[in-house]
């Protein structure tokens, strides 16, 4: 009988503890990045090496034609099997880089003001607050929009939720 209630008692506290320790909350994100605005989704970018916008002044970057690093892209309209230097006299570059937990999802979206001469990116983050990853990562936030010209203002802002 007292090895009954033993065993009984070992049984409830390891079940307890196993219970407790599997019920931490623990951050599952829902969604899908989204792309708004003038963005092209038919348009792939791709930069011949990372941290281009290291290098580059201002948090959000207006890349075209006459910038230091126009040469350093191509684009592609069939998701990457075939490459062409892009064609800054129909697109332009929008670069809004972040360092973000490796679990997120994005929502970006442009707007082109042709009356005051700006252009905005903003992107809303969504992603856990306390990171499950070893490291943060560096993203650029690379988009393709219609070709604006050199001297538009460029604004943007980041928020985040965090989950």
């Amino acid at each position: 009988m007292r090895n009954f209630k033993f065993y009984t008692l070992s049984l409830l506290l390891v079940s307890v503890l196993f219970l407790s320790l599997s019920s931490c909350k623990k951050c599952k994100l829902e969604g899908e990045n989204v792309d708004g605005g003038v963005i092209n989704s038919e348009v792939a970018v791709y930069p011949d090496h990372g941290y281009i916008t290291q290098d580059l002044a201002g948090p959000i970057t207006h890349i075209h034609g006459n910038s230091p690093v126009a040469d350093k892209f191509d684009m592609s309209t069939d998701n990457g099997f075939t490459r062409s230097p892009v064609n800054y006299s129909q697109y332009s570059i929008m670069a809004f880089p972040l360092t973000l937990n490796c679990n997120h999802f994005l929502n970006r979206e442009v707007k082109v003001d042709d009356l005051n001469g700006t252009v905005t990116y903003n992107i809303t983050v969504t992603q856990c607050k306390d990171a499950q990853c070893s490291q943060q990562r560096y993203i650029e936030n690379y988009v393709v929009i219609p070709a604006i010209p050199e001297s538009y203002a460029v604004l943007g802002t980041v928020k985040y939720v965090e989950q």
